[in-house]
This record gives C-alpha cells, sequence and structure tokens, in this order.
C-alpha cells in the first residue's frame, strides 16, 4: 500500500486527467492550496506513471512501484560492475551488497518516489563522465543528469560535483568547452522538470517557516550508513572511515566531501527547511559503496566485515517489510460502506490528500470542531491534520476502531 508521500503523488499528480499534472499544475482536492503539495512531486517518476495510468488506468500499487524497484536494481547492479572493474570482484560484490541492503535506499527504492531513479540516473551519467567522450555519449551524459534532477531536486548536487571535479583536476578549457554543451542540456531538463514547482513554492508561499533540527548531520551519516541496524552502523562505518584513509589522496574524493558539507551545512544551519531528511540525499549511496570498495581493495579483511554488514541491514528490515504505512485502502473501503448506508463520514482536514488516492470521493473535509456536529463518523487517517481537532474529534465521538498499520487508522462514531 502507498505511504503518504506516496498516495498524495498519486491522487494529484498520477491518477488525474491531464498528462500535464504531472508537472504539479494545479491540486485536485480544492481544500489543499498546490503551495502545499508541488514539492512532493517528484517529476520523472510521476510522468511515467501517468503515462502508465492513462494507458491502463489501473491503481495497482504493485504497478507503479515497478519503476524505482527497477532502477534500484539497476543502481546495484551498475555499482556492482563499476567497483569490482575499479577494485575488483572481491571489493566490488560487497560494496554491490552494501547499496542493495541499506535500508535506506531499500525503503525509498520500493514506494512511488523518485529516489531510485535520481540515483540510477545520476550513477549512470558519473560513469559516462569518467568513459570516452563522444558526441552521442556527451548528449546521454547531459540527458541522464536532467533526468536524475528531474527524479529529485537535490540531484542536482551531482552536476555541481561534475563541474567541481573539472576545475579540481586542472582541466583544459577544451574539456570544459566539451562538456558545457552536456551541462546546459542538464539544467535545461531539470529547469523544464521543477521550475514549475519552484515557482509556485516561491510565489505562492509554498516555503514553510524553517527549523533547525539539531541531529540532521548524524542522522544523514547514520542513514547513509545503516541506520535502522546499529550493528550495519558499526560495521560499515568503520569500514567507511578506512576507505577514507585508504583514499586519502583522491583529490576528487575531497572535493566531493567537502561539497556534500557544505550543502547538507548551507541546508542545515541557514536555509532550515522545514523538511529535511536524510533520504534526500540517496544519491550519494553509490558514492559511500566507492569508498567501502576502496577500503576493501587496501584490507581485504573488510570484505566478510561488509557483508556482515548487509546481513545485520537485512535481518533489521524483515519485522515490518510487508507492513502497510497507512491503512488506506482499508479506509477508503470504510468511507465507501458508511456513505453507502446514508452516514456522513468526516476527515479532518488535510487527510484528504492522501485517502484521495483510493476514495476520491464520500467524505466531508472538517477544519473546525463546530463542523463535528454533522458528523456520523470521522476517519482519522494520518499524523499530517489538525491535531487538537483530532482530539475533540476523539472526545465527542467514544466509540473508536482501529485500522491496522504502522500508523493505524482510527475510525470514530458516536
Amino acid at each position: 500500500m502507498f505511504g503518504y508521500d506516496s498516495a498524495v503523488t498519486f491522487a494529484n499528480f498520477i491518477a488525474t486527467p491531464n498528462l500535464l499534472d504531472a508537472f504539479a499544475v494545479h491540486t485536485q482536492q480544492a481544500t489543499i492550496p498546490l503551495a502545499q503539495i508541488a514539492g512532493n512531486d517528484h517529476v520523472l517518476v510521476s510522468l511515467v506513471s501517468h503515462v502508465i495510468y492513462s494507458v491502463t488506468g489501473t491503481h495497482s500499487e504493485l504497478v507503479y512501484r515497478l519503476l524505482p524497484a527497477l532502477a534500484a536494481g539497476g543502481t546495484v547492479a551498475v555499482t556492482t560492475i563499476a567497483l569490482a572493474s575499479r577494485f575488483g570482484p572481491l571489493a566490488g560484490i560487497p560494496a554491490g551488497l552494501y547499496v542493495a541492503t541499506n535500508p535506506m535506499f531499500v525503503e525509498n527504492s520500493r514506494d512511488l518516489r523518485g529516489y531510485s531513479l535520481a540515483a540510477f540516473c545520476g550513477l549512470l551519467a558519473t560513469v559516462l563522465f569518467f568513459g570516452p567522450r563522444t558526441r552521442w555519449r556527451l548528449a546521454a551524459y547531459g540527458a541522464l543528469l536532467g533526468l536524475a534532477i528531474a527524479a529529485h531536486a537535490y540531484a542536482g548536487l551531482i552536476l555541481v560535483a561534475h563541474v567541481l571535479w573539472v576545475i579540481v583536476r586542472r582541466s583544459s578549457w577544451p574539456e570544459l568547452k566539451q562538456l558545457a554543451p552536456a551541462w546546459v542540456l542538464a539544467a535545461a531538463i531539470a529547469i523544464a522538470a521543477n521550475g514549475y514547482i519552484l515557482w509556485v513554492d516561491v510565489t505562492q508561499h509554498g516555503f514553510l517557516p524553517g527549523t533547525f533540527d539539531p541531529v540532521f548531520p548524524r542522522d544523514l551519516v547514520f542513514y547513509l550508513l545503516g541506520a535502522r541496524s546499529l550493528l550495519a552502523i558499526g560495521l560499515w562505518l568503520s569500514a567507511f572511515g578506512l576507505g577514507l584513509w585508504a583514499l586519502r589522496r583522491e583529490r576528487l574524493l575531497w572535493a566531493s566531501a567537502l561539497l556534500v558539507v557544505a550543502a547538507a551545512g548551507l541546508l542545515w544551519l541557514v536555509i532550515q527547511p522545514l523538511y529535511l531528511y536524510p533520504r534526500f540525499f540517496i544519491f550519494l549511496i553509490p558514492g559511500c559503496a566507492f569508498v567501502l570498495a576502496a577500503a576493501i581493495k587496501r584490507w581485504k579483511v573488510l570484505a566478510p566485515v561488509v557483508a556482515l554488514g548487509a546481513l545485520a541491514a537485512v535481518v533489521s528490515q524483515v519485522p515490518d517489510y510487508t507492513a502497510d504505512p497507512l491503512a488506506l485502502r482499508q479506509a477508503a473501503a470504510v468511507v465507501a460502506e458508511a456513505g453507502a448506508s446514508g452516514k456522513h463520514v468526516c476527515l479532518i482536514h488535510s487527510d484528504e490528500q492522501v485517502l484521495g488516492a483510493y476514495a476520491a470521493s464520500g467524505f466531508t473535509v472538517v477544519t473546525t470542531a463546530d463542523q463535528l456536529k454533522s458528523c456520523d463518523m470521522v476517519v482519522v487517517v494520518s499524523w499530517g491534520i489538525d491535531i487538537p481537532l483530532r482530539d475533540e474529534a476523539a472526545r465527542e465521538f467514544p466509540k473508536r476502531t482501529t485500522l491496522p498499520a504502522v500508523y493505524p487508522t482510527i475510525v470514530l462514531e458516536r
């Protein structure tokens, strides 16, 4: 079943009559301002998924998870092959296992989001950056960079990194001229995909008041290297540290590290967006695999250490792997059944944006306590609602039914 962000994406940018909705042209619910949800649109995955929806009309979660899952598999394969070619199979295979089992990568690669597509396209572009540069390869390189940013805007750091690499390598002016058209192509694709979303956020006050997250740097490191498994963190983090030592003379590595630190620091200390999660930097995972492979190449005894970290990561994901994040399908069935029996079903604003992926109608959205008087049933689907209003509804509707999920739905009746 879709998670929160995937449900918002599906309802507003995919399961709509107009293909342009994939670019966050307008909201599908009158009660939800476009600026509130536009930033949730990962345009590349929305566009491809909208084509699938337009052709088939299917609402199957499995179908829409395939593209991110295939991109994740491609990321694992390309990473493993590239690192095995550079450092040997003994190093490349465990590093590939790290990518394949990293909990943050796994979780965000099987939902209707663009993270794995950004990682895959960015990785392919990076491979092309270091390879022969024919006209067609440069065109593919620029297109892949642009698609990576279209999949998730934070992947723009990959483009910045490539420019920085040319500068750090003290490359000649002809190389800059050679790469510039590809970078322009990438920027054009990125702007075409994300430009309107940024315009909406700027002009319609889509940027919510920021907040300082004191643990973000720690979380970024831990989630890149194994969280939520403490054992995986210990094993991968130690191997990663040794990899940094093994690569200590690689100027491109330190230039990349400084870029990531600078970008993360700017977001964390200066911009302070309300939503700043480690998964936004998921495209760094193949780079982390590069460092792990270098460590294994230098100290072969680290190969089983990294592989054991992969096993620990797998074990940590087993308990909740098949659990539904939200009880959306069950909640939609309750709404439909209650509506058919003549009951007035209410949702607390803004649950309509997630339930809309499964039930586009049959409920009334309430925003004040006075409106609860007309309701026969209140369905509480998620945490993204007015909490005081939810608590008031719980007092007025004492009969409760729980629909199980990681975050369960609560059905309130008088």
